[in-house]
This record gives C-alpha cells, sequence and structure tokens, in this order.
C-alpha cells in the first residue's frame, strides 16, 4: 500500500510539474479586417519589476522565432500606471503595429486529494486499512491570466485569451509554455503574420 501511495504522489507532482497551459476562452473582433501584424510590442502587466522584465523578453523571444518583430516594453517604460504617452511613443517608434498585454486575472488555491485505497477482502479488508492509512493532500495555485492583443493602427482590442496554468517560479519556462500556445493560436486566428 506504502508504495502505491508513493507512486500517485509522483505522479500528481509529475502531472503538475509538467502541466501546460490551458485555454479557457477565447474571443477574436469578428469586424476586425486586418491586415496581420508582423512588428508587436510585448506589455507584462505585474508589480514585480524583474517578472515583467523576463516575461517580456522571453515572449518577444518566442514572437522573433515564429518571424515576428517584437519589442519588449520595459527598455521604454517604466513600471506603473504613467506609461501611456511613452507607450504610444513606442509603438510609433518601433513601427509596431499590435500591442501585445498579458496580465494576472486570479491566483486560486486547489487541493488535490488522492485516497490510498483501493482495499481488497470486502469491508473488514478495507476496516482494518483505513485506520492504517491517510489520504495523500497536495495544495497548489493555478495562475488564470489574460493576454490581449491591440491594433495599435485603431488603438481596439481586437483578440484576447484567457489561460490557466499552475503557478511556479520558473517564469521563463511558463512564459516560454504561454508563448509556445497562444502564438500559433494568434497565427490561426490572422491575428499575427
Amino acid at each position: 500500500m506504502k508504495l502505491l501511495r508513493l507512486f500517485v504522489t509522483a505522479v500528481s507532482l509529475v502531472l503538475c510539474a509538467c502541466s501546460t497551459v490551458s485555454v479557457t476562452n477565447q474571443w477574436r473582433d469578428p469586424s476586425w479586417a486586418g491586415p496581420p501584424a508582423s512588428n508587436v510590442v510585448v506589455v507584462g502587466i505585474s508589480r514585480s519589476d524583474t517578472m515583467r522584465r523576463v516575461f517580456e523578453d522571453t515572449f518577444a523571444q518566442q514572437l522573433q522565432a515564429a518571424g515576428v518583430q517584437a519589442a519588449a516594453s520595459y527598455t521604454q517604460i517604466p513600471p506603473g500606471n504613467g506609461g501611456a504617452v511613452r507607450l504610444r511613443d513606442l509603438v510609433k517608434g518601433t513601427g509596431a503595429q499590435a500591442v501585445l498585454v498579458t496580465r494576472v486575472q486570479r491566483v486560486q488555491q486547489k487541493v488535490s486529494v488522492t485516497p490510498s485505497g483501493p482495499y481488497y477482502g470486502g469491508f473488514y479488508g478495507w476496516y482494518g486499512g483505513a485506520w492504517a492509512s491517510t489520504p495523500d493532500i497536495n495544495q497548489y495555485e493555478v495562475v488564470t491570466l489574460e493576454t490581449s492583443v491591440w491594433d495599435a493602427r485603431n488603438e481596439k482590442l481586437i483578440w484576447t485569451v484567457t489561460t490557466e496554468n499552475v503557478a511556479t517560479n520558473d517564469i521563463p519556462k511558463t512564459s516560454t509554455q504561454l508563448a509556445q500556445t497562444l502564438i500559433p493560436k494568434m497565427k490561426a486566428d490572422g491575428i499575427l503574420r
């Protein structure tokens, strides 16, 4: 029984560690006619300047690897809500056709309870084992992100998606997973060239 419990715990941890980004909602402006953007400014909204820089650099690198010119906003815009004028100047200066913005929408605590069974031998076998074993309990956080793309030419929202992922401190890995999930979707939807 202990071996089974260890196996279940190990599988749970591996699944959490290897989890991928899942898209929960997606919207595209049906009236937006394009053209697809080939140049994007990446904005990460975060209270941590370090997390913002790592996210923007990583996402911009993934866009460039996919053939889209990209610039991280932190190079020109300080953190906080006073950067709207500088963002407009950055967009104009880089020739960007779109602005991609990602922010945390919510963080939820989740609990996974894995029973210690199965028990064989009927009720009496189960009853004796129930006293000897307890379920495995794992706590983890699920982060919901909102990523929006704005048309820089007319300043309208043209595409938005919400995603979920198990929280981790590995921001480059999470940013890469997010980019590798979203870039093909944006290309398929005609948002990116």
